[in-house]
């Protein structure tokens, strides 16, 4: 039987990109909360200062995660509140602390890119 894994508490989400609007890696963090319905998994960021936000809607197979992210950049920061969606595969650590993986995601300029997407359990308390 598959190991239930508890995604409960704040995890620090950080994926890292190259952007076609300037020049530079960039990279995209968050401190996210997750809820486990079923094999469901819903990663959403905490409310941040500038307004920027992530869900991931993932499924759950094992250690497996599957599924599409959407993020909402900051309307005042470097990307004036741009959208952006792809889909993400995942492999939860054995010790259930670290989830790590790769996303795809089509640029402004119809070009498929790749990366490695890290999550990892914090010590911070939900509120």
């Amino acid at each position: 039987m598959a190991k239930d894994f508890d995604f409960s508490g704040i995890w620090h989400s950080t994926y890292h990109f190259t952007s076609t609007a300037k020049p530079g890696n960039f990279t995209s963090e968050y401190d996210v909360k997750m809820l486990k319905t079923g094999n469901q998994l819903v990663v959403q960021s905490l409310p941040n200062e500038g307004g920027s936000y992530i869900l991931l809607r993932l499924t759950v197979d094992g250690r497996i995660l599957t599924g599409t992210w959407h993020e909402q950049t900051e309307p005042e920061g470097d990307f004036k509140g741009a959208t952006y969606y792809g889909a993400l595969q995942l492999v939860v650590a054995e010790d259930g602390q670290a989830i790590t993986g790769q996303y795809v995601v089509c640029n402004r300029k119809f070009q498929i890119q790749s990366g490695i997407w890290k999550m990892v359990r914090t010590d911070k308390k939900e509120d």
